[in-house]
């Protein structure tokens, strides 16, 4: 292995037959590649099917070892907290830490991001409440009522933006990102010290994360587990869809994940403080050269920033 930080497709199909031998002996399983890149990354997923079985087995570089027990202690955690009901998380069914490689229950569905783009207009307002719920349930458990201190998001922002302007690192548009972030700095005084909510939050949630499947919604991918803002979250998911709709509406979008969520603790200047704040994240994250899904979603980040009042 050239790359302890990338692993080709070959390389990672060879450590998950052996890890899969190991753990189910006796079965041969056919192992199709879930993400479907051919390039060397920094993790591959592949689905392992057998006529009794079919699993999800992620195989991790071995830079990311520590991002691999993560995600198997915290999907471990989350499955145990989704057993039943309509919102659910695959089982971790083992876990090899010599060879970075997770074996997961397999959600037999479709994700959102596949079911999005083709919905009627007039659908469109289903899967989201079903994703705010879903989502609900994910932070219910660690949910606390807290005051906002948004300090730490603006120094972060701002520092954004000054590497930008140096020429360290690159977004596009960073003057007219400028002229946003002075709006949010004059939201600051009002916002602080307002009503608001932290919770073990997903961190990167979008609708591909999001699985249909034996009557219920599926989430993946877990590996945070520290508190966090929850409106990170709801934000990431609007963004996605916003990017993805073929006529992208914020407020009806947002309104749908927020009766799904049923958030009614945080206070409205807070919520539009957030929703400003992590569409500008969004955009301080976007490429100097965005491809075509990185614009669609600048552009989704920017609906979100023309807003003049909470969209959740």
């Amino acid at each position: 292995m050239s790359d302890p930080a990338r692993l080709t497709r070959p390389e990672a199909l060879a450590l998950a037959r052996e890890v899969l031998a190991e753990q189910r002996p006796g079965r041969a399983y056919g192992l199709g590649c879930l993400k479907n890149l051919d390039r060397p990354m920094r993790a591959q997923v592949f689905c392992a099917a057998h006529p009794d079985e079919h699993l999800v087995v992620k195989v991790f570089a071995p830079a990311f070892a520590e991002r691999a027990q993560a995600q198997a202690a915290q999907q471990r955690r989350v499955a145990a907290q989704m057993q039943a009901g309509p919102w659910r998380a695959p089982e971790v069914l083992f876990f090899d830490p010599a060879r970075h490689v997770l074996g997961m229950a397999y959600a037999p569905g479709p994700s959102l991001a596949e079911l999005w783009p083709n919905l009627p207009a007039e659908k469109r307002d289903v899967p989201l409440e079903a994703a705010g719920s879903w989502l609900a349930a994910l932070h219910r458990p660690t949910l606390q009522s807290r005051k906002l201190r948004p300090r730490g998001q603006l120094d972060w922002l701002a520092a954004q933006l000054q590497k930008a302007r140096k020429g360290e690192a690159g977004f596009p548009e960073h003057e007219k990102f400028s002229r946003a972030l002075a709006d949010l700095e004059v939201l600051f005084p009002e916002a602080r010290g307002q009503a608001a909510t932290r919770a073990v939050t997903h961190r990167d949630l979008h609708l591909a994360n999001l699985v249909c499947a034996e009557g219920a919604l599926w989430g993946l991918d877990f590996e945070n587990d520290q508190p966090d803002a929850p409106y990170r979250d709801l934000v990431a998911l609007l963004i996605d869809a916003l990017a993805s709709a073929p006529e992208p509406d914020a407020p009806r979008f947002a309104a749908a994940l927020a009766r799904g969520y049923g958030d009614e603790i945080t206070a409205p200047v807070a919520r539009l403080f957030a929703q400003r704040a992590y569409a500008l994240g969004s955009w301080a994250r976007t490429p100097a050269e965005p491809s075509t899904r990185q614009r669609a979603r600048l552009q989704a980040a920017k609906m979100i920033l023309a807003a003049d009042k909470p969209l959740f």
